[in-house]
């Protein structure tokens, strides 16, 4: 009968595992998720309640396949207390391995491996002697190797010198700068505990960041590791680990104070960075023994969520991107942090798995906020971004492979947000400073509501052999006034590279429009092409005028007047029906929006659309022209974009503010520019966070 009992016990347990496993779809991603107080705090108890079979069922399923993913395996085996001796066995190999090939295959050669460091120290506060989750799994021996390995691999990166230097000096990019600097913060943490290590003395080097960052050895078996830096920084001092920790103490928390003061990520929301940059800022959160640190990083990482809830439709994150190298990408790195805190399954892999170890948690009014889509209506999201260079020749000595982006930048992110669908650019001033990475595979253009996030927007043309399109994305200057944008790819901007990063020619890109296959209803009338998808209209006219393709000066004869006509056959197909490539490269493009309440059908909006007022002013030389348009509605605002050069663009007569005086302005998010005081309101909720 004890037998039986046992056998039906266990029966039960697995019917409620399956249970749970079945109910992992979350709201976020329903499509018809009825909103009120009662079914958000059901949501959230139904979140807590699975989190624990959802992050087992996330460690069953981790896989080894793909690039830094090697030790992922190993690292579920620990957690899940699988095969402790041969997990043991096998890391100790791998960390004091000298053969070249398991050093590549495990990226331990790889000096700035994004994924190592992290998943080694989560080793170490997970399982290791003084592990807070299962302690001993790591064994002594494999232990002793782990902290070797991160002594050797940090050991010069970690240089004291850099964490006086200003926050906004990102080594190589903004990803592989967090890397470094959380991994010399938490390592310092280990080391200085630990007998054998606590008294070690850190190499002066002072040369300047970027310690082996060096491509020809980052992804291969070469000895060389590049030169140092040109810089002096060195003061003969000694120093320990304890004297690093304090260091980085200080540099981490003016880190959250400016970021929140002056605007967050240069790699603004980068589909696969963000999962680099949160996490290990995350990490600082829950592994910094600080008290003081770590509550700072629970405030950033609020901001960072709300930042995100009131900008995305179902998860699916919506407005400009930096670094964005597949545009139709919707399953992000931020979708995939969401979907877990919502319910969803969780991530086991490189990065994520450190969010199934956090005790971080979202708060009520961001689960509000995500998920009242039709109670936060419709409403302009503006906020300034960082990622403008100091304009400063010669730059300093050891900044040879590092960003200097210590300035008040002028960039703005401005989303159009609604229920149905969210038009997002970033706008840049003309006479701003790029950075090399702040002009990169930028993201523009409209997100609809729906299965995997549908969305069009300007891209590159760059042909296959198939017919097909590449997605690469030229550099596009962008003007926007609520649903409506007029874009255009630049015709000349200044850019900074890092003495030791080659400039990259990226001037008269090939350009398009990608539209995707699954959207509802496309429609072509008057040069204008129409989408509908859900409740969402969309319309994208390419704007060519006379002379496009050039003007000889005593051969050709000018048109009358001081407007231009429009060519109306100005794209063209690809093959696959999912781009239109522009027969100019320097079109113009107006893109507007719609909804189903201003519009009851499409045949609407397109009639209302085709009415608009629309311009092609001539400037001095033929072929040159100035972009006006005034959308649809009686309280629509007249944009002006100058295609024949970057003239600062204007909205109703006003140029555009580039330097607005609130770093985050929403009805819902709401921050001074460096101030560092931040409101964060939905109804009668609110928080109010102070980073000073």
């Amino acid at each position: 009968m004890k037998g039986i009992n046992s056998i039906l016990l266990t029966i039960l347990g697995l019917a409620s595992v399956f249970s749970l496993s079945a109910q992992f779809e979350n709201p976020l991603e329903n499509l018809d998720f009825a909103f009120s107080e009662k079914s958000v705090e059901k949501s959230i108890q139904k979140a807590a309640d699975s989190r624990q079979i959802r992050i087992e069922q996330a460690f069953s399923n981790a896989t080894g396949e793909g690039l830094r993913e090697g030790m992922v395996p190993y690292f579920a085996n620990l957690w899940l207390g699988k095969d402790l001796k041969k997990t043991n066995e096998i890391l100790l190999d791998i960390l004091t391995t000298e053969d070249t090939g398991i050093q590549e295959k495990y990226r331990l050669n790889d000096p700035w491996c994004l994924a190592t460091n992290q998943l080694l120290y989560h080793m170490y506060y997970s399982f290791g002697s003084k592990g807070k989750v299962s302690p001993g799994r790591v064994y002594p021996n494999t232990e002793k190797a782990m902290l070797e390995f991160l002594w050797e691999h940090l050991e010069y990166k970690n240089d004291i010198h850099l964490a006086r230097k200003s926050t906004w000096w990102m080594i190589g990019s903004e990803n592989h700068d967090l890397v470094s600097k959380v991994s010399s913060l938490i390592s310092s943490q280990i080391f200085m505990n630990e007998p054998e290590f606590k008294d070690r003395i850190y190499p002066d080097l002072g040369a300047g960041g970027g310690h082996a960052y060096w491509f020809h050895h980052m992804y291969g078996n070469e000895e060389i590791v590049g030169p140092e830096g040109r810089a002096n920084y060195r003061d003969g001092k000694t120093y320990t680990a304890a004297d690093h920790y304090r260091e980085w103490l200080n540099y981490f928390d003016v880190y959250f104070s400016e970021r929140v003061k002056k605007g967050f990520f240069l790699e603004n929301a980068s589909p696969g960075y963000m999962a680099v940059s949160v996490s290990y800022l995350t990490d600082i959160f829950d592994l910094c023994h600080n008290p003081a640190l770590s509550q700072k990083a629970e405030n950033f990482l609020d901001v960072v969520w709300a930042d995100w809830a009131q900008d995305q439709l179902n998860g699916v994150r919506g407005g400009a991107k930096t670094r964005v190298s597949d545009g139709s990408r919707w399953a992000d790195a931020m979708y995939q942090f969401a979907r877990f805190y919502f319910g969803g399954k969780g991530n086991a892999q490189t990065h994520f798995f450190a969010q199934l170890l956090s005790s971080y948690k979202l708060k009520p009014i961001i689960w509000h906020m995500a998920l009242d889509r039709q109670g936060l209506g419709e409403f302009t999201y503006i906020s300034r971004k960082p990622g403008e260079e100091e304009n400063i020749w010669p730059r300093p000595l050891g900044a040879e492979r590092t960003l200097l982006c210590d300035t008040e930048s002028r960039f703005v992110k401005y989303s159009w947000v609604t229920p149905d669908y969210i038009l997002g650019c970033q706008m840049d001033h003309p006479g701003a400073v790029h950075s090399h990475l702040s002009i990169q595979k930028r993201w523009q253009g409209i997100t609809f509501k729906g299965e995997n996030g549908p969305r069009v927007y300007p891209a590159g043309a760059v042909k296959e052999s198939k017919g097909t399109i590449k997605d690469e994305v030229p550099f596009y200057r962008c003007v926007q006034n609520e649903n409506v944008m007029l874009v255009q790819q630049s015709r000349g901007f200044s850019l900074i590279d890092p003495d030791w990063f080659p400039t990259k020619n990226r001037a008269n890109q090939e350009c398009a429009v990608h539209f995707g296959d699954n959207l509802d209803r496309i429609v072509e009338k008057e040069g204008w092409i129409f989408v509908e998808h859900g409740d969402a209209f969309f319309a994208v006219k390419v704007v060519i005028g006379e002379y496009a393709q050039g003007w000889t000066i005593l051969k050709d004869q000018a048109s009358p007047g001081q407007t231009s006509e429009l060519v109306n056959d100005s794209y063209e197909w690809s093959a696959d029906k999912k781009w239109i490539r522009l027969k100019d490269n320097y079109a113009g493009m107006i893109f507007e929006a719609s909804r189903r309440v201003h519009h009851h059908t499409l045949e609407d909006f397109i009639t209302d659309i085709l009415d608009n007022s629309l311009a092609l002013d001539k400037t001095v030389v033929p072929g040159f022209h100035v972009l006006r348009y005034k959308g649809c509605g009686e309280n629509a605002k007249e944009i002006y974009l100058n295609l024949a050069n970057n003239e600062m663009s204007m909205v109703g007569g006003k140029r555009v503010d580039y330097s607005p005086q609130t770093v985050f302005d929403s009805p819902f998010l709401k921050s001074k520019y460096n101030s560092g005081i931040v409101n964060i309101k939905k109804g009668d909720q609110e928080m109010v966070l102070d980073f000073n």
